[in-house]
């Protein structure tokens, strides 16, 4: 039975770029492989998601799903034998003469449309392979290598594709490891549970005592090299955003780097002893005071 990619996002077949985005997302946190060790039923559905985002993320392919169903990838030859069976005033799909069939070189006893080309160039055309690759955001940050497998006119092989670092998530590669096949990889990048991705910037939200918030104090930050001490200001209010330099992603081509942003986050105690609370008392008739004469002195 053929998937259907929109249910397996949960989205309508109108949803916007944005919903399916947003809903390959959740799913990809709930499911990925580091949070549900041994399930294999969240593997194969996170298989599923990832694969279903790559088609519907993408205008083109989703274009060609919505317009051919589980035959999309055959999309553009189905475009030029309907395109050619009506030039020549019959059914292109009819399975008569002139019909798609006969272009493909079907409608044998037991033959398919599509024996010698199924999408992997086996047929006497150059062909372009299309397929996407996983990768963590670390990955993306130091560059990393993957061994895809393809099929092509010369058979079925193994390449190792170069993952340049910097990479964006729906970057794409391209590869010819012969002249009569090129390979075109999308590039996805997983969720971190560490960063998200602004751009270059990475962004992290870290938890800070909230004495230190007040009086000051130093907080260690996570960066892709390593964790480093980030001082905080006395006075820090809650959501306060501070930038270190070239600590983000690399960018590509320029061997500059972006920047990190941590966002700070005020941590409150969980629980107040009697002695905490007649503290907090006082502070607060002291802040009390002070406002009283800062009005009286006006």
């Amino acid at each position: 039975m053929a998937i259907d990619y929109y249910s397996v996002l949960g989205v309508s077949r109108d949803a916007s770029e944005k919903e399916i985005k947003d809903a390959y997302r959740k799913l990809a946190r709930q499911l990925h492989p580091d949070l549900n060790p041994g399930d294999k039923k969240a593997a194969e559905r996170f298989k599923r998601v990832n694969e279903a985002h790559d088609v519907l993320g993408d205008s083109r392919k989703r274009k060609d799903y919505d317009d051919f169903g589980e035959n999309w990838k055959h999309a553009d030859q189905l475009r030029k034998a309907g395109a050619a069976g009506f030039a020549s005033g019959g059914n292109p799909f009819s399975g008569g003469a002139g019909s798609f069939f006969d272009l493909f070189g079907g409608g044998q006893a037991g033959g398919s449309p599509f024996d010698g080309f199924d999408g992997f160039g086996r047929g006497s055309m150059r062909s372009t392979v299309e397929g996407s690759v996983d990768i963590t955001l670390e990955d993306a940050y130091h560059g990393a290598t993957r061994r895809v497998s393809i099929s092509g006119p010369s058979g079925g092989r193994t390449l190792e594709v170069t993952i340049p670092a910097g990479i964006k998530d729906g970057g794409r590669i391209r590869l010819n490891p012969d002249p009569q096949t090129e390979v075109m990889l999308r590039v996805r990048v997983l969720p971190s549970r560490r960063f998200s991705r602004s751009g270059d910037d990475l962004v992290e939200e870290v938890a800070v005592d909230y004495l230190d918030a007040v009086l000051g104090g130093e907080v260690e930050v996570s960066t892709m090299e390593g964790r480093i001490a980030l001082t905080i200001p006395a006075g820090t209010q809650n959501g306060r955003s501070f930038k270190i330099p070239d600590r983000g992603m690399p960018k590509r081509g320029s061997g500059d780097f972006g920047d990190l942003i941590v966002k700070v986050k005020v941590r409150l105690p969980e629980r107040i002893t009697d002695q905490h609370r007649q503290l907090f008392q006082q502070l607060r008739e002291l802040e009390s005071h002070s406002t009283g004469a800062d009005v009286a002195g006006d």
